[in-house]
């Protein structure tokens, strides 16, 4: 580095001597001295000259990784890959016989001060941990020490200090004897070799008093080091008088060689900072080997010594450190560094008593006296080693130490040595005490030194005294000081002046890892600063509010809080102190600190850290991103923060939106798995949501929809209702619905998803006043399928049961905002009407009457599956019946007497035939399943079959929407109110019929409560109340019943019009005469629910070529005169098939699979799709051939318009819609939406008038064209698409009404569901989407059907291969279904369906039927009755709310029902069974396929 051209380089020098020694080692009789100080003397040179660079003196790396180029680097690289000789060293030359063993007679003492020598030069590259590994060093470092022979005894003291700096080694047992006899004597040694110092300085004081101007001489006497006769050292040759260029510690030399300082990056000329700047000056002085002549120190920013010459300035600054020979500094350094790790154990304590080591550390600090910087480091560090102790810490502080740490020289290693102490005295909270005890002016000056700490030291002086700071905020006299000295604006510049939240790409490519590690450490502990500092200004804040608001009211204020004591606060403290400053403190009140702090730009740049930290992989992260959220959770009573959150600010890449990055983080988007980052976010939302809405020193205005537009724009004050209302919109908007109630619901970690629920539930709380969000809440299924009330039973963990009664808490007050104001506090009976008074009175008067040879057949199966056979043989033998099970507990098939109708299952209403021994038709209830065995499916073609002949018992089935528990319902017949009642029995399983125990309890509490003495608890009396408990759910009790059956659920008929439509085909087909056109009321309905759930196979269509089995269908869609079906496959082609001679036609459009072909009503024009390579669509002229018209580059998904076919509508990424007109195949409209919902299938479709577009979830108008509303992001999926009615918007399972933007209803059914209208436009067919696996894609391998008037769903067809898309003729009497084979037969096909027919078999099993039962049934064989996959009729109480109504969600009242969740699951599971299915049988689909086919021609 100073060496010229004439001159080799360090490097070259050093290589030479490792060559030198690599041959002349293996010589007999080698002495390695010479060369091992020679390497010494070249290494200790560089290091010099690094060191004159001002390093962070805390700096533990290796000197590359400081600076690449720097020549001490290159020097320990080359020492360390010579391996050979870095083991010799240790393993040898360390060695005190080493000539003995060689057979010399000779002392090892010179080579094992040379090894030694070498050895602490290289430290800053070496392993330490190799001292402890080397076999016997330890032990021999303790020997030379004691042996006190100069200078081998000052170098094994200083590598022993490194080795004590292991754990390991320091607390072992035989070590620390020896530390205790070795401490007091090194303590005792480093006041003798002090005071001799301080004797050689007095010396030298007076002969520079004799001689005042001997510092500007020529003569080398003027410096102390040590100088050879020719003014170099031995072996080394005398450096240039050359500028050395500075690139170390936290500054350096920017390219026209002014001084860049570390803080903020800004260039200082004329001032202070931890580095040096090169400055030409004679070469005539010499200084000391290794030191440059051309190095000078920057005038410093303080008057003192200002005109001083940095030989003056050199001890001051950086020090100087001369290890050969060892000086009076390198001992008493070599000392205080043994010292320094092993004053942190409890043990030195005792070493120390009588040896006043504080007054000797007293008198290193004093640098004005010392003038060596490098000394009162070393021991500054032993300083903060010993304020550890309390003891220390206490006696520093009471006898004006502190005084002392802030006189280090400016800038120097001693100032940054000195900000650990600080930080050290800091950590003891009595300690601070006494600090804020002493005199203001101490304390200001206190302050002032750590903020030109903060500014100007090196970057561990940097973050100490930031760290200092954040524990010293609880305090307010240092508060107070902090803020009267502008404090925040310097605590915030270290962050903002930081490259890594820079704006430019070019300052954060530019760094190295080790920069950005720094750089981040700096952002964490300046973050947990700001979060003390505001917590300590809100603890101050709510302790004013509460005094003036007691003063108000007439009370006696609190009593002050002491200004020497510390304010702190825990996290239920902040967030309580947080609601009560919202309502207490004035709406436009001033809160100084966080003024400034947003005045500063604080709240962005808090924000920017949390985004940009997503990208940020270090320990620390998620602790920084916690601490920026905790500092916007306190700033967030400010109106102004609140509506600054909901705007836009700038990323480096991006846009975003501050409430959108805090419900990223709290979904775990920017730091995973860790929940205390989001628990942070919660609560930050929480704070926003649920703030008073009309807060002190505002009115509420009567309308707050459009605050800005009203009052005037966005730059006026608004109220604070205002206020709110944007927040709770900027929520919705940015998906908060969806975001909070999966959080609601999570079960992951383990141990903190009680509390994560918890508080998303309290901001949905609050969320839950604004009236759209209570709108859509009330729609979702969460709220009306019973899921919520699964949620509040028990807590994920059994140990966080306090958590999970909060959760409860803030649920009742969500489902009260949500369903309507609660009647009751405790929650049990808070659904009461009117309506269901009037049921419950019913229910209390109806005769409760049932088989009693049933319940004895209860008892008999309850007997024999206890083991208890030969009673219940007495049983059988005495009571005539036939049993459930035979005695060795299998099942055997009743027979049923008939029936009422009132008792069947809505599902069987239709069904005569369960009670006759040969059914008419096959019906697929699985058989009776024993309690003690796990259940498990049946075979569903073996339980068909067998129930041709045989009759099984019929498995209970439980209504979705009616198997609430009794908590609703209080009243029962002649007996006590209940808390419990046992609910409708599963199919697995059937405890609730049979296990009273948990009723007979309650009914004996309630017995003891009511105090009716009479009547006794039987086993009449517990069927009786669970038979009215059934009762009491239906919706049209009666009072006059006919008797109840044991063995099926109750379900009384609902109310029908005289005038509906009969449920039979031929009775409404009779009536149309009468009530035209459909026979009465939801005729038509009817009449659908009949077509659509019939599919006949009739033809298929293969494709062909040596390919096909690789070359699968992936899509297709019927021509405009529904002459062909186009079907797009996997390597890019469309087949066009001719419908009338099964004619393929094969075109090459794309490169990969298409997934989308859409031909045009006349027939002309046809769009493909495709999603991997550019260009994804084209638009097509059909004719003889397909001639290409357009490509769509970047329109990933295309379709034509609807009413006028003249435009297309394509889908971009990032949520741009185009659209072009073709007559002229230009680009008309490009809409982009302000923020999108980022659905992963978006897809741009316009309405029915080709007036609107949606396009994900946003609303145009294509004539504006503007954007109109965003609608809820409720699912992560699908975007949506029109309703044929144009007043609908379905996207996943809710239904938008246009008109008013409300959630109308969600369908649970259409879940992940494709949808695909009929040509009518009053069918739905539902086709889920594929699931993602790790190694596979899978496809359901059915479809189903929906009324598109109501939703209800009308069948789920089987098909027994995967569906990957379907599509409806124009005719509607049509559908080509893509199937593809699973597992060994993977073939594809488009398999072509008639419409509203039964398969062949099907219709010649319902032919046997009717012949069989003398004539056809009494009633529809449709959905209803063949149980296509749900398909009950309208008037059932499934029917009612989950396809009858569309809404596909229980009723309120089903709230409470602890079976509703499985219920439901088995109910539609056995619809599916039952019947729902069209290929439920052995016989393959080639066989039927090739019988229709030939039938077909």
């Amino acid at each position: 580095m100073g060496e010229t051209e004439d001159e080799p380089l360090s490097l070259n020098l050093f290589q030479d001597l490792i060559k030198e020694w690599d041959t002349d080692h293996v010589q007999n009789n080698y002495d390695p001295t010479e060369i091992l100080h020679k390497m010494a003397d070249i290494l200790e040179k560089e290091t010099n000259v690094y060191m004159a660079s001002d390093p962070d003196p805390f700096e533990e790396r290796h000197p590359s990784r400081v600076d690449p180029e720097c020549q001490l680097g290159l020097l320990l690289k080359a020492y360390f890959k010579k391996e050979s000789l870095v083991q010799e060293v240790f393993n040898h030359y360390m060695k005190e016989n080493y000539f003995t063993r060689a057979g010399l007679d000779q002392s090892s003492f010179n080579l094992n001060v040379s090894a030694c020598r070498l050895v602490l030069d290289i430290l800053p590259g070496l392993e330490i941990g190799v001292l402890n590994d080397t076999d016997g060093l330890i032990s021999q470092l303790y020997k030379w020490v004691s042996g006190k022979l100069e200078p081998l005894c000052s170098y094994a003291t200083g590598l022993l200090a490194v080795a004590m700096e292991l754990n390991e080694v320091a607390t072992e047992a035989e070590i620390r004897e020896k530390n205790s006899k070795l401490v007091p004597e090194m303590l005792a040694r480093l006041r003798e070799l002090q005071d001799e110092a301080e004797k050689e300085r007095d010396q030298a004081r007076s002969d520079r008093f004799k001689r005042p101007f001997a510092l500007f001489s020529k003569s080398p006497l003027k410096n102390p080091r040590r100088l050879s006769a020719e003014g170099e050292v031995d072996g080394v040759g005398k450096l240039s008088n050359g500028i050395v260029t500075i690139n170390g510690g936290s500054g350096g030399k920017d390219q026209d060689g002014e001084l860049v300082l570390g803080a903020g990056g800004k260039k200082e000329t004329g001032g202070g900072g931890g580095c040096k700047k090169s400055l030409e000056r004679s070469g005539s002085g010499t200084l000391a080997p290794g030191w440059p002549n051309g190095i000078m120190s920057p005038p410093r920013s303080s008057t003192e010594n200002s005109s001083s010459s940095w030989a003056e300035m050199e001890l001051n600054v950086i020090g100087h450190f001369e290890i050969f020979p060892v000086s009076l500094q390198a001992s008493q350094i070599f000392i205080l560094r043994l010292l320094t790790p092993l004053a942190e154990y409890q043990d030195f304590l005792s070493l120390t008593q009588g040896s006043r080591i504080l007054e000797v550390l007293e008198r290193y600090i004093n640098v004005r006296e010392t003038r060596d910087a490098r000394l009162a480091f070393e021991a500054l560090k032993l300083l903060a080693s010993l304020f550890c102790h309390k003891k220390f810490t206490l006696e520093w502080v009471a006898t004006g130490g502190l005084s002392l740490l802030m006189q280090m020289p400016r800038p120097s290693m001693a100032a940054t040595g000195s900000s650990l102490c600080l930080y050290y005295l800091a950590c003891d909270d009595d300690t601070m005490e006494k600090i804020c005890s002493l005199p203001p002016h101490t304390l200001q000056d206190l302050v002032k030194y750590c903020l030109w700490l903060l500014e100007c030291s090196h970057e561990t002086g940097r973050q100490y005294s930031i760290m200092f700071f954040g524990l010293a905020f609880p305090f307010r006299t240092i508060l107070d000081i902090f803020d009267a000295s502008d404090g925040l604006r310097k605590l915030y510049n270290t962050i903002s002046t930081l490259s890594i939240i820079s704006d430019r790409d070019d300052d954060r490519d530019s760094m190295s890892d080790d920069q950005e590690f720094m750089q981040r450490q700096s952002v964490r502990y300046t973050t947990q600063s700001l979060k003390k500092y505001v917590e300590a200004h809100l603890a101050i804040r709510v302790e004013e509010e509460i005094s003036s608001d007691l003063t108000r009211a007439g009370g006696s204020p609190q009593p002050p809080h002491p200004s020497y004591k510390p304010y702190r606060l825990e996290q239920e403290q902040v967030t309580e102190h947080i609601f009560t400053l919202l309502e207490l403190m004035n709406y436009r009140g001033r809160w100084e600190p966080i003024d400034r702090l947003i005045k500063l730009g604080g709240i962005q740049l808090l924000l920017q850290v949390i985004a940009l930290s997503y990208d940020w992989t270090y320990a620390g992260r998620a602790e920084t991103v916690k601490c920026g959220l905790d500092v916007l959770a306190v700033c967030s009573v400010i109106p102004r923060v609140q509506l600054a959150l909901c705007e836009k600010f700038d990323l480096p890449d991006e846009s975003a939106v501050g409430i959108n990055i805090v419900l990223g983080t709290a979904e775990g988007e920017i730091v995973p798995d860790s929940p205390e980052v989001q628990r942070a976010a919660l609560l930050v939302l929480c704070h926003l949501l649920c703030g008073p809405v009309v807060r002190p020193g505002c009115v509420k205005h009567t309308a707050t929809p459009t605050p800005s537009k009203r009052r005037g724009g966005s730059d006026r004050v608004k109220s604070s209702d205002e206020v709110i209302n944007k927040v709770w919109e900027c929520v919705r908007a940015n998906n908060g619905i969806m975001a909070l109630l999966q959080l609601m619901q999570t079960k992951a970690p383990l141990t903190d998803a009680d509390s994560i629920r918890a508080l998303a539930c309290r901001a949905l709380v609050g969320l839950a006043r604004s009236s759209t969000a209570t709108q859509i809440m009330s729609k979702l299924p969460i709220f009306n399928n019973g899921v919520l009330n699964m949620l509040l039973r028990e807590p994920v963990l059994q140990d966080k049961r306090a958590e999970h009664v909060k959760f409860q808490k803030h649920a009742h007050e969500l489902i009260e905002k949500v369903s309507g104001p609660m009647s009751r506090k405790n929650y049990e009976n808070n659904d009461i009407t009117l309506d269901m008074l009037h049921r419950a009175s019913v229910v209390a008067n109806t005769r409760i009457r049932y088989n009693n040879k049933q319940l004895l057949q209860l008892m008999h199966e309850h007997l024999v599956l206890s083991g208890l056979n030969k009673t219940a043989e007495v049983l059988k033998n005495e009571s005539d019946f036939v049993p459930l099970v035979d005695s060795s507990g299998g099942s055997v098939p009743p027979v049923y007497p008939v029936r009422s109708m009132i008792s069947f299952h809505p599902s069987h209403l239709n069904r005569r035939m369960i009670s006759s021994p040969t059914p008419s038709r096959p019906i697929s209830t699985p058989s009776r399943q024993i309690t003690s065995i796990p259940s498990s499916r049946p075979n569903h073609t073996a339980t068909s079959r067998q129930q041709v002949t045989t009759p099984t018992r019929p498995l209970p089935t439980t209504n979705t929407n009616r198997s609430t528990t009794s908590t609703s319902i209080p009243i029962r017949v002649n007996r006590p109110t209940r808390t419990s009642v046992p609910t409708t029995p599963t199919p697995a399983t059937r405890s609730a019929m049979k296990t009273m125990d948990a009723s007979d309890q309650s009914t004996s509490k309630a017995l003891e409560q009511v105090g009716d003495t009479k009547h006794e608890v039987s086993l009449g009396s517990i069927v009786s109340d669970f038979l009215s408990s059934q009762h009491a759910l239906c919706r049209n009790p009666m009072t006059t019943c006919p008797e109840f059956d044991l063995l099926l659920p109750h379900k009384c008929p609902d109310q029908r019009s005289r005038r509906a439509a009969p449920l039979n085909f031929t009775s409404r087909y009779s009536k149309k005469s009468l009530f035209p056109p459909y026979g009465g009321p939801d005729g038509s309905k009817l009449d659908r629910k009949l077509v659509y759930s019939r599919f006949r196979p009739v033809k298929s269509f293969r494709a062909g070529g040596d390919d096909r089995e690789e070359n699968v269908f992936t899509s297709c869609a019927f021509s405009g005169d529904s002459q062909f079906l186009f079907a797009g496959t996997y390597m890019g082609d469309v087949k066009m098939y001719n419908l009338q001679s099964s004619e393929e036609t094969t075109y090459q459009c794309h490169d990969s699979y298409v997934y989308h072909v859409q031909p045009s009503r006349d027939s002309k024009l046809v769009i493909t799709s495709s999603s991997w390579r550019t260009p994804y669509s084209k638009l097509w002229s059909v004719g003889d051939f397909f001639d290409e018209k357009k490509q769509f580059k970047d329109e990933e998904y295309l379709e034509f318009s609807c009413n006028v076919q003249d435009k297309v509508v394509g889908t971009q990424s990032d949520a741009v819609a185009t659209i072009y007109d073709l007559h002229t195949g230009q680009l008309s409209r490009t809409l982009k939406p302000t923020s999108s919902n980022g659905y992963s299938r978006n897809r741009a479709t316009f309405d029915p008038t080709d007036d609107l577009i949606l396009s994900d979830g946003v609303l145009w108008d294509y004539r504006a064209p503007r954007q109109i509303h965003k609608f809820d992001k409720l699912n992560q999926t699908l975007s949506g698409v029109f309703h044929p009615n144009g007043l609908e918007i379905i996207s996943n399972t809710e239904v938008w009404d246009i008109r008013t933007f409300h959630l109308l209803r969600t369908v649970p059914q259409l879940d992940q569901c494709q949808i695909v209208f009929n040509s009518g436009g009053e069918v739905i067919f539902g086709l889920n989407l594929e699931q993602e696996l790790e190694d596979e894609t899978k496809f359901e391998t059915a479809f189903k059907t929906f009324d598109a008037s109501d939703y209800s769903l009308i069948a789920t067809i089987e098909t027994k291969k995967s569906v990957l898309g379907l599509c409806s003729s124009w005719d509607d009497q049509s559908l080509a279904v893509v199937e593809q084979g699973n597992g060994e037969c993977v073939e594809s096909a488009v398999r072509m369906y008639d419409v509203g027919r039964l398969r062949a078999e099907e219709e010649d099993q319902e032919d046997d039927g009717e012949d069989e039962d003398g004539g056809p049934d009494d009633d529809d064989s449709d959905g209803s009755s063949d149980g296509m996959g749900g398909g009950d009729d309208n008037d059932d109480e499934y029917g009612e709310d989950l396809s009858g109504s569309g809404s596909g969600t229980p009723s309120e009242d089903d709230l409470d029902d602890p079976d509703d969740e499985v219920d439901a699951d088995e109910v539609e599971d056995l619809d599916d069974d039952d019947g729902g299915t069209i290929a439920d049988d052995d016989d393959s689909w080639e066989d039927i396929e090739v019988e229709e086919e030939v039938g077909g021609d």
